[in-house]
């Protein structure tokens, strides 16, 4: 009898979870001060007819939104001992818990400049600076609502990555009567969609007509700036970030993406000079990141390792935060453990193994988990344990769950994989890593993966088999006319397994293609310098005058 009362219970909890009440919008509030939370809800509600889930952290959501889907989430920044709030949208949008439709309201009493450039940052649709008005509430919300009630289909359509879609409604709202208070919204959706389809060059073309109109529009700024950096126009992505370097409130993510554009160019010790320049109390688990990713490529071991350690101790009372800088110190360690010689791999392993001991004291969630599992199969079979390995392996269903993984849990599984003679398993992950690479569109991820996955592969020895399967996934996009997609690979597979003549020649043809003369440093003036020394066969040589002459004409004109 017991049961069947728990079945009926759990049947209408689902059914009341899933009831698609019509035009009544979910709203999500994450704030860790009570009263501030109940004072929210209470006029949220005083405006209209909403249903309302609270949390005081963003652990809490995430829980939630594993049973439920949300219209709205507003969101707190300081959220006392926990992560912020931004660092729990990026975390909730990595981990795709987070639905494109979903509208983000922040919530903060910090104007700090640096506070307010990370929430910029993630594009919210709308700041709410406290102490705010009811007035001030009601306004901003409604209007936001109306906007998304227009929008609606395009939201929808990105939910199911439908882009043209999205773009085709949005245009044809944009054409029509009485749009004109909506105009500045349906701009910035269609730029936010044209970057997440990555037609770059159609996005910087509309961001620069809104900066030609006005010149302190932010979103704007920052949208053209990552489509700069994604085109490969490095060189005008510099010039842009070096005046927003002038302007206190987008200082610090511009030395962030300035670093992003040295590591691409191989300049690590440029790139750490700017991260330098931000306070290190202030350095993101993204920016630490970086930080780290340049100490690792000049050998400063010691630098890399005290700056994860302090970022550990400055972080003790903030757990999730904490979580995240050990396991970094972890896979630092064990990335160690890989260069050093045989009889010095045992102490490197056993501070990974102690970190990722200190990190599961923590209640960890299943992502995290997962990286500690391989993070710990690859100590084994460091230490020459490919048994144990093995049965870690063997005996965990989750791991195998690793195709919603970030890029950095799908290395350390390339690695894993590789040593336990499972080489095709390892290869498909490399092939979603690339999937993964083509689609990004943070800036600092794009990086540090890219990074990440050419060291698995030159420690696996695998560099010329991966350059050219990369290169092939190029010319496939080539012949889909994905221009963009297409140079991406091309130049990867340039700088994975330098002196193929087919590489460079293609890195060349996309160029002139896409109507650039550079990407990401490389110039068409460098490619044809280079292949004007290499011996070419018949095929290639003609294909290469021709190239020659055709930049050259283009230079003329």
């Amino acid at each position: 009898m017991i049961t069947r009362y728990i079945d009926i219970y759990a049947f209408l909890l689902h059914f009341y979870i899933n009831l698609n009440i019509q035009n009544v919008p979910r709203i999500a509030i994450i704030e860790d001060n009570a009263t501030a939370r109940l004072n929210l809800r209470s006029h949220l509600l005083s405006l209209g007819d909403y249903d309302i889930a609270s949390y005081s952290n963003g652990r809490e959501l995430r829980n939630g939104l594993r049973t439920m889907d949300f219209d709205v989430i507003f969101v707190d920044y300081h959220l006392g001992q926990n992560k912020t709030g931004v660092e729990w949208i990026h975390t909730l949008r990595e981990t795709k818990l987070l639905k494109p439709s979903t509208g983000i309201v922040f919530v903060t009493s910090d104007s700090m400049p640096n506070t307010v450039s990370q929430i910029l940052d993630l594009h919210p649709d709308l700041i709410l600076i406290k102490p705010y008005t009811i007035k001030n509430l009601f306004a901003s919300f409604q209007h936001y609502l109306k906007v998304r009630q227009k929008i609606s289909p395009a939201l929808q359509c990105l939910n199911k990555d439908q882009y043209k879609n999205a773009l085709d409604y949005i245009n044809n709202t944009m054409e029509g009567p009485n749009i004109g208070r909506y105009k500045n919204d349906l701009i910035k959706l269609k730029g936010r969609i044209l970057v997440e389809a990555q037609q770059y060059e159609e996005a910087a073309e509309l961001y620069s007509s809104i900066l030609k109109r006005a010149q302190n529009v932010i979103w704007a700024h920052w949208g053209l700036i990552k489509c700069e950096f994604f085109i490969g126009k490095w060189t005008h992505c510099q010039d842009m970030l070096d005046r927003l370097i002038e302007e206190s409130l987008t200082k610090d993510k511009a030395y962030e993406w300035m670093a992003c554009v040295e590591i691409g160019k191989k300049n690590y010790s440029r790139a750490e000079a700017l991260l330098d320049k931000i306070l290190e109390s202030e350095l993101t688990i993204q920016a630490t990141r970086l930080k780290t990713l340049c100490y690792q490529m000049q050998d400063k071991t010691e630098d890399a390792i005290r700056l994860l350690e302090r970022k550990i101790q400055s972080n003790i009372s903030v757990r999730e935060r904490l979580v995240d800088f050990t396991m970094e110190l972890a896979r630092y360690h064990l990335h160690l453990a890989e260069q050093v010689a045989r009889h010095h791999i045992q102490n490197e392993v056993n501070q990974a193994r102690r970190l990722l001991g200190r990190a599961s004291r923590a209640k960890l969630d299943k992502h995290t988990e997962m990286q500690k599992d391989y993070m710990l199969a690859l100590a084994h079979l460091l230490e020459n344990e490919h048994g144990k390995a093995h049965q870690l392996m063997s005996s965990n269903e989750q791991v195998h769950q690793v195709e919603d993984a970030a890029v950095l849990t799908k290395v350390d599984a390339v690695k894993v994989w590789f040593g336990l003679g499972e080489k095709e398993k390892a290869y498909d992950l490399l092939e979603s890593c690339d999937e993964q690479l083509v689609k990004q569109v943070n800036h600092i991820d794009a990086v540090i993966s890219t990074e990440l996955v050419n060291d698995a592969e030159q420690t696996l020895g695998l560099e010329k088999d991966r350059a050219i399967a990369v290169n092939e996934k190029g010319t496939q996009f080539f012949r889909q006319n994905k221009h963009t997609q297409a140079i991406s690979c091309f130049y990867r597979a340039y700088q994975m397994f330098p002196g193929v003549p087919a590489f460079s020649l293609n890195l060349l043809q996309s160029l002139y293609e896409c109507g650039q003369v550079e990407f990401k440093g490389v110039s068409a003036t460098k490619l044809i310098d280079e292949l004007s020394t290499i011996a070419l066969n018949e095929r290639n040589r003609s294909r290469f005058v021709m190239l020659k002459t055709a930049f050259s004409e283009k230079q003329s004109a």
